[in-house]
């Protein structure tokens, strides 16, 4: 029951990874660069106890990325990712 289990948990695991990708790279990122924006959230999450996509944008615009480089799926995709890396500890709220 363990190895299946696990084995469930590494299928999802690939599928949100995967669709990270295929969604960034629809939006004109090469992987190269995904996976350099997953490593700059991660640095500006890593340090706060808060973040909003908001501040995420502005650190990443203040990086050099651009402006809105994230929308909220793919902030909220890359979270999961440092996540279940167990980088970080993603207490997730709702706010209207």
């Amino acid at each position: 029951m363990e190895k299946m289990e696990q084995f469930q948990k590494d299928e999802v695991r690939h599928h949100y990874i995967a669709y990270l990708l295929d969604y960034m790279t629809q939006k004109g990122m090469s992987v190269e660069m995904v996976m350099g924006l997953i490593r700059e959230v991660s640095r500006i999450v890593f340090n706060n106890h808060y973040v909003s996509l908001k501040q995420v944008n502005k650190k990443l615009e203040y990086l050099g990325w651009g402006k809105d480089v994230l929308d909220e799926k793919a902030l909220q995709l890359i979270l999961l990712f440092l996540e279940d890396r167990g980088f970080i500890k993603v207490q997730w709220e709702v706010l209207n």
